[in-house]
């Protein structure tokens, strides 16, 4: 099925059409820093690493950045501020935003599906000097950021994919012509060869700039409280939910001992029956270790189950590459 051909796909443009002409108005703050990270894949390409890039970034520099997202999964509505200490339920805000906030207690987090609104209420708030930062919010036309990154991953570039059903594509590949730059993830590490991001991609059709990036693995941080020592010789039951465990799992295998891997659908709620299991894997087999990542530790926060977390980061292959995409992201 060709994407002109699919009904799927006339939706889209028809949709994206009546923002291009402005029969449909987008909501523009022009004296506001807003950088919208997002895809047009289902899942999978690194938006939170980017995002935690990006406040890392923007933290570096001074600056007083915030973050907000719609919350995927929350069991809440409407406009919330992320509250690490508020019983760390995930089920208020959404599994990301928590681990957003875990990992920055001092930024200010929130969650909102009307992107407008969220923004004029961390306005009306914190008025002094904002960058906002948009977590997966390409597909939310109503707001115009100054800045847009396309996240896309190198083994399943956008520009090769299909539009769902067929493919994973949730939006048109034209939407990437929105996008100031375009940021490859998961790409092998060393890149070779490796080519300036201002290097022309004849099938993009857009002028904007591709970053090649890889995912960085650290040291195993402790998922509670305690003394206890991670040992790399030990077994390891790696647990995740997220959408694409392949690669941590593929680092995992070759760094430690794999035992089990248990692997559930993104976003993954864990059951009493899934803890449960768990726990009886632990018992059953007392030198294994649980592994899991930052997203799913803020689900088994409250499980008691002892673990370790694998912090990911990304990475950019050269101090030059790095250094052109903050510039990109700096300029007003």
């Amino acid at each position: 099925m060709r994407i002109g051909l699919s009904p799927y796909a006339w939706v889209l443009g028809v949709r994206h059409f009546l923002y291009n002409t402005g029969i449909i108005p987008s909501r523009e703050f022009s004296d506001v820093p807003i950088v919208c990270v997002g895809n047009l894949a289902v899942g999978g390409t690194g938006k939170t690493p980017m995002t935690e890039y990006l406040v890392e970034l923007l933290l570096q520099k001074g600056k007083h950045p915030m973050v907000l997202s719609r919350g995927y999964g929350r069991k809440t509505k409407g406009f919330h501020y992320v509250l690490k200490d508020e019983a760390g339920d995930h089920l208020l805000w959404g599994d990301e935003p928590l681990q957003i906030k875990y990992r920055f207690p001092n930024v200010v987090v929130a969650v909102c599906e009307d992107r407008v609104a969220g923004v004029e209420r961390l306005l009306a708030d914190y008025p002094e000097d904002p960058w906002i930062i948009l977590d997966d919010a390409m597909q939310h036309r109503r707001i115009k950021p100054s800045k847009t990154i396309l996240m896309s991953k190198y083994n399943r570039p956008y520009w090769k994919d299909r539009l769902l059903p067929l493919g994973r594509l949730r939006d048109l590949p034209s939407a990437a012509h929105r996008a100031h730059c375009i940021v490859l993830t998961h790409c092998p590490s060393p890149l070779i060869p490796h080519s300036s991001p201002f290097t022309p991609y004849p099938s993009l059709n857009t002028s904007a700039p591709v970053f090649h990036t890889y995912m960085s693995y650290g040291e195993p941080e402790l998922l509670h409280n305690s003394s206890q020592q991670f040992c790399k010789k030990s077994p390891v039951l790696l647990v995740t939910g997220i959408a694409d465990a392949e690669p941590l799992r593929q680092y995992v295998q070759t760094h430690y001992t794999l035992e089990r891997h248990l692997n559930y659908p993104d976003h993954h709620v864990f059951s009493g029956r899934d803890l449960e299991k768990i726990k009886q894997l632990l018992q059953e087999n007392p030198s294994w270790q649980l592994v899991t990542t930052a997203k799913d530790a803020v689900r088994l926060m409250h499980s008691n189950i002892p673990g370790w977390i694998i912090p990911i980061e990304i990475q950019f292959f050269s101090e030059e590459d790095a250094t052109a995409f903050s510039q990109l992201i700096l300029e007003r």
